[in-house]
């Protein structure tokens, strides 16, 4: 029998509730930038049509974005809430080709038509805005503008801003469930010596009378604001293709010139990354705005259709270049299914970071990628449960286990399942049938009861919502001929049974260990030891007397 959603949260409540919590102070501008109210639930964003310049030496930007959108909900508005940082001006704001008063506060402003907009009614506002955007000290961590230059002196400039949010720069709303249902257009404005990059395919280019040039890209799916992308540089374009389940894929690299040799040869894992992730989550999901890399001057990012690549061509110590696998990953996991609150960007990094071991399973079979899975486990930390604090501007954690802990809690899944079939059947299930949607906790969580036939809210209750991990106790007592192993499980919530191996030299004891003490019955063999081979499922491992 499934437990309930309200049971589950109960379930959640019961123990360590304060392990939900984070310590972190909010601000009221965390609140308006991280929730949602009367004005941002009243309407849904349709498309986004952007046009930009950018002036690298100055550091700065100007253009218009034309926002669509329409009227939800059964009562008439006469404002809405958008977002921008406060460093930006806004010069006015048009509706029906007409100026109209807003608001500002903190990082946020408040657009007040001239009448009432009805249930259901589409419009449009074009917002004008200048500034200089933040300036990324340690990007992609820290978020903002790139600008720096090549070992040519060419001005190179990149955008990375998914902690901070697209409105550090772009008028819109940036909240993580509202994704423009039509995509996005985007007119990159550049000095005519550079090219400019951004997502979707290019549509056209043009020379302007001002000694720049205009790109022209068009998204055709959903994209959330922070993917959209921004790049800049003295690039060569190299093309490729993939074919697969859809046909023909385009794959298009825009690299800085004198990397282009080593570009051509190094993106050759490209193919085999996306038949190996095809097999195992479904087509490329982006596919009819192909797929890109570009190289930026930070180490990478995962915006949709138009992947940053900042990775120098390396190989690491398993044979892969892992900006490309683990960003491409988002692609599926991040940019396709997507997060609904920044309190569950596990969603986003716990499937990715376990896809660089599907890829790996795909090149080198199971038990290597095993291997590379282990070679993680060292950077799980185990201070702050996965899911954070909901409804506020939240990008604090003080460490890495959405990504390494993720990946651990998905193996320690599998492991349960005892059915790698089932476990992968999960996992495309999550992928196809939630492509170009964004997705909750709990509904994973479904999924994963549906297909597996089995309840798994106390599992994910237990990794996602507390810090600390089960504990395997155990003892071992002589009987004659035969050792008794006592164990159990101490978990933070109750019901949770996982898989334990008691090893004896190399001789191996499988349990199913719970809250209440169990009893192991083995040979006794002189001279060997009894330990818990806690290798295969994420426990930690107490020995009591």
């Amino acid at each position: 029998m499934r437990i309930s959603k309200i049971l589950f949260l109960l379930l959640l409540l019961s123990s360590g509730t304060q392990t939900i919590l984070n310590a972190q102070p909010f601000s009221r501008t965390d609140s308006l930038h991280g929730s949602e109210n009367a004005y941002t639930t009243c309407y849904n964003v349709l498309k986004y049509d952007i046009r930009v310049r950018v002036f690298p030496d100055g550091k700065a930007i100007r253009g218009a974005n034309t926002i669509s959108a329409k009227i939800l909900g059964n009562e008439t508005v006469e404002t809405i809430q958008l977002d921008l940082f406060s460093v930006i001006q806004i010069d006015s704001v048009l509706f029906e080709k007409k100026k109209i008063s807003f608001t500002r506060d903190s990082n946020i402003f408040l657009v007040h038509f001239p009448q009432k907009l009805v249930p259901g009614q589409r419009f449009e506002v074009k917002v004008f805005f200048n500034g200089i955007p933040p300036e990324a000290k340690h990007a992609p961590w820290d978020g903002g503008f790139v600008w720096t230059k090549d070992i040519n002196g060419n001005p190179w400039v990149g955008l990375a801003c998914e902690g901070m949010g697209a409105s550090c720069w772009l008028p819109c709303k940036d909240h993580l469930n509202d994704e423009p249902d039509e995509g996005m257009e985007m007119r990159l404005i550049v000095p005519e010596k550079l090219i400019g990059v951004s997502n979707g395919k290019l549509i056209a280019q043009k020379s302007m009378p001002d000694k720049t040039k205009q790109y022209h890209w068009k998204v055709t799916y959903p994209i959330n604001p922070y993917n959209i992308s921004i790049n800049i540089g003295n690039y060569t374009h190299l093309s490729d293709s993939y074919t697969g389940a859809k046909g023909k894929l385009n794959l298009d690299y825009y690299v800085l010139a004198h990397n282009a040799y080593t570009a051509l040869t190094h993106f050759a894992q490209v193919n085999g990354m996306l038949r190996c992730f095809e097999t195992c989550f479904g087509p490329y999901p982006f596919w009819n705005d192909g797929y890109k890399l570009v190289e930026t001057p930070y180490w990478g990012m995962e915006h949709q259709s138009c992947v940053a690549y900042g990775n120098n061509y390396k190989n690491n110590a398993w044979g892969f270049d892992f900006i490309i696998i683990h960003e491409s990953g988002h692609e599926y996991f991040g940019n396709s299914l997507s997060m609904t609150d920044a309190a569950e960007m596990w969603i986003h990094e716990s499937f990715t970071t376990y896809s660089e071991t599907v890829y790996m399973e795909c090149l080198y079979g199971k038990e290597k990628a095993f291997e590379y899975l282990t070679s993680q486990r060292k950077n799980i930390k185990n201070l702050e449960p996965m899911i954070g604090p909901y409804g506020v501007y939240y990008h604090g954690r003080t460490d890495n286990d959405i990504y390494y802990k993720g990946a651990w809690v998905l193996q320690t899944l599998r492991e349960t399942l005892e059915n790698d079939s089932v476990f992968f059947s999960f996992i495309k299930e999550l992928t196809s049938k939630n492509e170009l949607r964004n997705i909750s906790t709990m509904e994973i969580i479904n999924t994963c009861n549906r297909v597996s036939g089995k309840s798994w809210e106390v599992f994910f209750s237990q990794y996602l919502y507390h810090s600390s991990l089960p504990v395997v106790e155990y003892r071992v007592q002589q009987s004659g001929d035969k050792w008794q192993i006592h164990y159990r499980l101490r978990t933070d919530t109750p019901g949770l049974d996982l898989p334990v191996r008691f090893a004896m030299g190399n001789t191996l004891y499988k349990v199913t260990a719970g809250n209440q003490w169990q009893t192991l019955y083995v040979m006794n063999m002189d001279g060997e030891k009894i330990s818990v081979d806690n290798s295969r499922v994420l426990v930690e491992v107490l020995q009591v007397f």
